[in-house]
């Protein structure tokens, strides 16, 4: 059996701190404790209102990566370990926990970047009409937070928006795709599209463009393997 890389383990690494706003040390099998950060000002709000994680168990090649928050008291952390790690070894959702796939790109994308242009682009104030009708009210989060850019939008015959990628963690390093498409326009290449150019705006800057979908989401894990993504960590976290 392969071992894990450091690769691999970079990879996490970013993922981890992009995602939930922590900083890591160097990981290593077995236990590892997120850094202490005594700066309010840079501390980063959790993804779609959760409460946060206790322990994040990822499998790399084999081998279980335990990252823990500071705060979670040793006499907890035997059970709650044993709670994620039967969460990874499932192919059902548990309670509290959440499992996920998280992919970095590593192969040609189905769609080319010529192709993709020809239905997507970046996003310009002049599309600020045309994000308000895609998602009412969240103009400003897709338009003018230099945290979430490039969004690149793809638009249909009719000139309609009807899908964006955008970056919705970014660190100096890393940076992980956002991506949504309208119901009545899924299937038909646009959020492909537009994950091929974000992924390539990212890569112009320097950045690592990484990807990651809850496990049981069959339709966002083909479209990354679509984009070319393949994963390097499975993992389960459970929920405070």
């Amino acid at each position: 059996m392969s071992k894990p890389t450091n690769d691999d383990l970079t990879l996490l690494k970013l993922h981890v701190e992009a995602v939930w706003g922590v900083r890591l040390p160097p990981l290593t099998p077995g236990d590892n404790v997120c850094l202490p950060d005594d700066d309010a000002a840079v501390k980063r709000l959790l993804p779609s209102g959760e409460s946060g994680w206790m322990v994040y168990v990822a499998e790399v090649a084999g081998e279980h990566f335990t990252i823990w928050r500071p705060e979670v008291p040793a006499a907890a952390r035997p059970a709650l370990r044993a709670q994620a790690l039967a969460a990874l070894a499932s192919a059902e959702d548990v309670a509290d926990v959440t499992r996920e796939v998280a992919l970095h790109q590593t192969s040609a994308p189905r769609l080319n970047i010529e192709e993709a242009e020809k239905v997507a682009r970046r996003l310009v104030e002049a599309d600020r009409d045309a994000v308000r009708e895609y998602e009412p009210g969240e103009e400003a989060y897709y338009l003018d937070e230099p945290a979430h850019q490039p969004a690149i939008g793809a638009f249909d015959a009719r000139g309609r928006l009807v899908a964006i990628a955008h970056s919705s963690r970014r660190t100096g390093q890393a940076c992980e795709l956002g991506v949504g498409t309208l119901p009545d326009a899924r299937r038909r290449g646009y959020g492909l599209a537009v994950t091929v150019l974000w992924a390539a705006a990212i890569a112009t800057e320097g950045l690592v463009p990484l990807y990651s979908a809850l496990a049981a989401n069959t339709a966002s894990l083909a479209l990354a393997h679509a984009a070319g993504y393949r994963p390097f960590a499975r993992a389960a976290y459970v929920s405070a």
